[in-house]
């Protein structure tokens, strides 16, 4: 499993320096100036830790952009630990964001996320949801004219509210309710951006 993982991400990493050797002129890579741009995304990190991550956004504007981004895992159990780990998520996250500068690459937001995990690690799974929202910031590179690596981060608040359980003889035993708030970074990625339209 492990070499799999270091080969997808090897690979990644290679066609990620092919696509950034590519060197577009200023026409080739301006911002488009009717806006009304569709494009999928795929945060590349979020990826990298094998949980599937895709995106739209439309560009209501060149200096507006509207997102969800969703993610979504259910890994069982896995082959080491005896098989006793789980790792389970699904996410939701909407964002609005607005584009500054002649090129429109920096942005500011406003994200809301929201779903459901389930993890167990050692003796104790977590289950339950999450909520929560913040800022986000960051920069898009544009590669040429259909793609662009968008680096972000998010700042603000994430509230879980999960189940602490332990597994006894193949039965979920349930040990307690726990809630947790979160002030800090909620959000991270480095994002494949394909302009379709």
């Amino acid at each position: 499993m492990r070499k799999t993982v270091i080969s997808l991400l090897a690979l990644l990493v290679a066609a990620a320096a092919s696509i950034v050797s590519y060197d577009c002129d200023a026409r080739e890579c301006a911002v488009d100036t009717d806006g009304y741009t569709f494009s999928v995304r795929a945060n590349l990190l979020r990826w990298a830790t094998l949980t599937p991550d895709a995106g739209l956004e439309w560009r209501v504007s060149p200096s507006v952009g509207v997102l969800v981004n969703g993610s979504w895992s259910s890994w069982e159990s896995w082959t080491w630990r005896d098989g006793n780990w789980r790792y389970a998520l699904w996410e939701v996250a909407p964002e609005v964001r607005w584009y500054l500068g002649e090129k429109k690459a920096w942005y500011v937001g406003a994200m809301f996320k929201a779903g459901q995990f389930n993890y167990k690690f050692s003796g104790t799974g977590r289950q339950g949801d999450l909520m929560g929202g913040g800022i986000t910031g960051g920069y898009q590179l544009r590669l040429n004219k259909a793609l662009a690596l968008d680096f972000n981060l998010g700042l603000g608040y994430l509230n879980a509210d999960y189940e602490k359980y332990e597994v006894i003889d193949g039965v979920r035993v349930r040990r307690g309710n726990e809630t947790k708030d979160w002030w800090g970074p909620i959000n991270a990625g480095v994002t494949l951006v394909w302009k379709l339209f």
